[in-house]
């Protein structure tokens, strides 16, 4: 499977996920920024199934596990149709977040978001 569907799936969930508030609405906004900023390991993930390897040495903090935390609950919410864009699209992202949580905490601090 190539990477494009599965970002335009999560950018899609993002957009529809826009004025709900809370941190699903959060998750959804941060992962794409992050999975779309790291778009050439976040490729050979999707496409190659090769293991993503954390660059920055920084330790998660809680607001990267929370938002982990929500991307799992949501693909728990459409575990029934894993061959769905939406299963594909949260799982993936997830499953690329959980390798690389160190990176994607560094991420959100730069964002402001690293509360």
């Amino acid at each position: 499977m190539k990477a494009e569907p599965v970002l335009a799936k999560l950018n899609e969930l993002r957009k529809d996920a826009e004025g709900e508030g809370g941190v699903e609405e959060e998750a959804l906004y941060h992962a794409f920024c992050f999975v779309s900023y790291e778009a050439g390991p976040f490729g050979e993930f999707v496409e190659k199934g090769k293991a993503p390897a954390g660059k920055k040495g920084v330790p998660p903090g809680a607001r990267a596990r929370a938002y982990l935390d929500a991307l799992e609950g949501l693909r728990e919410e459409v575990a029934g149709d894993e061959g769905g864009m939406e299963f594909i699209a949260l799982d993936r992202a997830a499953g690329f977040i959980a390798r690389t949580l160190g990176d994607f905490q560094a991420y959100l601090n730069e964002a402001g978001e690293g509360r």
